[in-house]
């Protein structure tokens, strides 16, 4: 294999990853999985915390502006269901049914939001994402405190 070979892999794979990426983005943030019956009856159509926030991740070192759009819709999204003590849900339904925080104690939504939040307002900074978030941040950690 030439190094050649490895760039075109490389390119293949981020050409992939960016499709799949837009195929799956909604106005409230990316999905778990393409939608289809099975992924619908697993809930799968929802936005989960821990995937949104590591898509966000990988969506904010693209600098493609719609999906740095979409890692911002996807983590506001998950920030405006957050519970009163602070915990980021499991997941969020974009058609508006109730987010699920699926066990109390549950901290890996969590701390994948924190952490995909501070690498988005470090990668691509955006005032008015600082500032939905500043309440939201403070909240995120007093539950992990707890």
């Amino acid at each position: 294999m030439t190094p050649w070979d490895i760039d075109l892999q490389r390119s293949e794979a981020h050409a992939t990853a960016v499709a799949l990426l837009r195929a799956n983005l909604t106005p409230a943030g990316i999905l778990a999985a393409t939608p289809s019956p099975a992924a619908d009856a697993r809930r799968y159509t929802c936005i989960f915390g821990r995937d949104a926030a590591i898509c966000a991740l990988g969506m904010a070192a693209s600098g493609e502006p719609d999906l740095l759009a979409g890692a911002r819709a996807g983590l506001q999204t998950l920030a405006s269901h957050q519970a009163e003590n602070g915990q980021i849900p499991k997941f969020v339904d974009p058609a508006g049914r109730e987010p699920d925080f699926w066990y109390m104690g549950c901290i890996d939504a969590t701390l994948w939001w924190l952490i995909a939040v501070h690498a988005l307002a470090m990668r691509a900074p955006d005032e008015r994402f600082e500032t939905v978030m500043a309440g939201h941040v403070p909240a995120a950690l007093n539950w992990l405190r707890c």
